[in-house]
């Protein structure tokens, strides 16, 4: 059931839609098969992830150029994936990753936009206690965000469910599923590195969060509360009225 209506889905996109699901899948396709046989690429493979994950957030602003929430959460997920990939500091990269998640709660659950602001005082609080306490930052800005993820998961199949006909509802459901199962692959590739575990599996662990990665951007990107639809069917009884 669930096939025929994702066939019915690809069977109505436009060419517009039909030209960003080719370029997905060519970068897809493309970093997998780089890090798969060509692993001393690592470089173009790392730049074509990259630009895949900012491609996310200008097709959102083109297709959804009304849902701001969805755009920032994108934007400062980008802005996390560039502290993670291209410096050491792993802290402050899960704190933006943490506020990326807090944005889509915030849409998913259509809270008021002066929570945002609630939220940034609040864990820059904890974190200060954190700190102040001696407690390993790291492992307490990383239970905040996994709690933020499960929470995302929780409202999209809770959406999922009420509308399981409505395309967006679908892809957060199964964005924020592929989101998880990247983020235990990051926390089994973390526990390896640090030596907690065995490390045996590594390198497949590390070709994992990206297998999920990539399209758990993809889909959310495409999960807006927005629909683009009956703006422009607005737009066009507003222009003949």
């Amino acid at each position: 059931m669930g096939l025929r209506i994702w066939l019915k889905d690809i069977r109505h996109l436009n060419s517009v839609d039909i030209n960003w699901f080719i370029i997905w899948v060519g970068i897809y396709l493309g970093f997998l098969t780089l890090d798969i046989f060509y692993p001393q690429f690592w470089i173009a493979s790392s730049i074509l992830k990259y630009v895949g994950i900012f491609l996310c957030i200008v097709y959102a602003h083109q297709k959804y150029n009304r849902d701001y929430m969805l755009q920032l959460a994108l934007l400062f997920t980008f802005l996390a994936d560039t502290i993670l990939v291209w410096t050491p500091h792993i802290i402050p990269g899960v704190y933006v990753f943490s506020v990326a998640q807090f944005l889509h709660l915030m849409r998913l659950t259509k809270l008021p936009r002066r929570a945002l602001s609630i939220y940034a005082a609040m864990i820059s609080l904890f974190f200060a206690i954190t700190i102040a306490c001696g407690l390993t930052p790291i492992y307490a800005i990383a239970t905040v965000y996994g709690l933020e993820l499960i929470c995302n998961l929780v409202m999209a199949t809770k959406n999922y469910h009420a509308s399981k006909n409505d395309y967006r509802a679908r892809c957060a459901f199964y964005g924020f599923a592929a989101f998880i199962c990247c983020d235990i692959c990051v926390a089994i590739r973390f526990l390896a590195i640090n030596g907690t575990i065995p490390g045996t599996l590594t390198p497949i662990i590390a070709l994992l969060v990206w297998v999920f990665y990539y399209p758990s951007q993809v889909l959310i990107a495409n999960s807006s509360n927005y629909d683009p639809v009956k703006r422009q069917k607005f737009a066009k009884n507003k222009s003949i009225g």
